[in-house]
């Protein structure tokens, strides 16, 4: 004899109030897992007829079943989520969970965004559900945000999510923020994986390795988009490799780097010029800076300051003056970067007038502010021309508060010129007081000046920070 639906219903709730919450939890698990909603709801709805046969898993794998089909079971959905608020369940960061995931599938943004605003600490889970929701639904800047965005780190899923729905801007874009947050694992992994690539994605990869230090891979990054065929460098390729090699200080390569430049027609670009100078100079082939430096044919402020710096940093202070003074008469306006170029090959040089009449004219007749950088320079040239007196007085004529390299430079004057009484009672305020942070070389050069002068008690305080 078949049983009515009315009476089936009954033999259920007596059957549900008889069973202990867990197991009918796992039985909703199992039906969940095996996409029969259509199933799972009916014992979802005997269970709320008593809260002790009803937790929070109750709601989770109910909203999971919602979330098979949505369009049928949009509705229950939205019904499960009103009782799991009222039960107090909705700030369960597991049922949140399964409610992104639910408004997601049923393409309800509105409802998706509220719900993730009223999660305080959302875990990798549900920002990947934020990504897939908003790409899902064409909100593909806004993915991109919230991709940048996320305080915890991405897992696969959270990338496999992104690698679903794409293009190659986003893909770039993605793959940028990858590598400036240093995370160079996702970074190629995403690599690997994009359908297509451009040499925008290998410059990328180029740039970020050479800006944390890993120059080598930088530059095998390079040779391979060579290698490929298939996207050729670009000047801003040539421009970041050049910038590891320099770093790297790898001649070798940088030399490869400049025939490849003429065969491919990059030579004549400014800014690779600049890039070469630059390369060069950090290398020590000053000369082959200097020839790349005439041969460009339109030399800017770039060209002209790495130039300066190029000769400063080779020890040919006075060719550096002499193309500061080039320069100004070739009418191009010097900027703090200019000036500090000449104001240190002043400094080597020993040219202490000159320097003077750059630091004065920097602002009186440029309009340039000097920084403490500036500063920095001129005191250290005072020690090096043993004008101790005069570093003094232009130290406490700054106009800000001095910093480390300030102090550094003011020690350096001091121990070059056999004082350490001058400072003692400044540096002992302002090390041992208000424990201004130095670095290790500036407090190990005071701590000898102190032993120097016996002052065992200064010298271990100065000594253990």
């Amino acid at each position: 004899m078949l049983l009515h639906p009315e009476e089936v219903c009954l033999i259920q709730a007596q059957i549900v109030k008889t069973l202990k919450p867990n197991f009918l939890n796992s039985l909703l698990r199992t039906l969940t897992i095996s996409k029969a909603p259509q199933k799972v709801l009916p014992i979802y709805n005997q269970m709320l007829s008593s809260p002790s046969h009803h937790d929070h898993f109750t709601f989770i794998f109910s909203l999971k079943a919602c979330a098979f089909l949505p369009s049928v079971f949009y509705a229950k959905g939205r019904e499960v989520h009103a009782r799991a608020l009222k039960s107090g369940h909705d700030s369960d960061l597991f049922v949140q969970n399964s409610l992104l995931d639910f408004y997601s599938a049923s393409c309800d943004a509105a409802a998706f965004r509220q719900v993730f605003s009223e999660i305080s600490s959302p875990d990798v889970v549900s920002w990947t559900s934020l990504v897939s929701a908003l790409t899902k639904n064409g909100f593909s800047v806004e993915a991109l945000l919230a991709f940048a965005s996320m305080n915890v780190e991405p897992n696969e899923v959270t990338l496999d999510v992104w690698l679903a729905r794409r293009n190659i801007i986003l893909d770039n874009a993605v793959l940028n923020m990858y590598v400036v947050c240093g995370a160079f694992t996702n970074a190629e992994r995403l690599f690997d994986v994009m359908p297509h690539r451009d040499v925008v994605s290998g410059t990328t990869f180029i740039s970020g390795y050479s800006q944390h230090g890993k120059y080598k891979e930088a530059i095998g990054i390079f040779l391979e988009l060579i290698r490929a065929r298939k996207h050729m460098p670009n000047k801003v390729s040539v421009v970041c490799v050049l910038g590891a090699c320099a770093s790297a200080g790898i001649l070798r390569i940088g030399k490869w780097l400049h025939s490849y430049t003429l065969r491919a027609g990059l030579d004549e670009d400014g800014i690779v010029g600049n890039a070469f100078i630059d390369m060069y100079s950090k290398c020590g082939a000053i000369g082959a800076a200097l020839k790349i430096f005439y041969g460009l044919p339109c030399r800017d402020l770039v060209s002209w300051c790495t130039m300066i710096w190029g000769m400063a940093s080779n020890g040919r202070p006075k060719n550096a003056i002499q193309l500061f003074s080039l320069m100004l008469c070739h009418g191009i306006q010097p900027d703090s970067v200019a000036f500090l170029g000449v104001l240190s090959a002043c400094c080597h040089a020993g040219h202490v007038k000159e320097a003077l009449m750059f630091f004065k004219a920097m602002y009186d007749v440029y309009g340039v502010l000097p920084e403490k950088e500036h500063y920095t320079c001129i005191i250290d040239m005072y020690g090096r021309a043993g004008c101790l007196r005069e570093a003094k007085e232009f130290f406490h004529g700054m106009p800000m508060k001095p910093d480390k390299c300030v102090w550094g430079a003011l020690l350096s004057a001091c121990k070059l010129n056999g004082s350490n009484e001058a400072v003692h009672v400044r540096m002992q305020k302002m090390f041992l007081q208000e424990r201004v942070a130095l670095g290790g070389g500036t407090y190990a050069m005071l701590s000898n000046m102190f032993a120097k002068d016996e002052r065992w008690d200064e010298a271990n305080k100065v000594g253990n920070n």
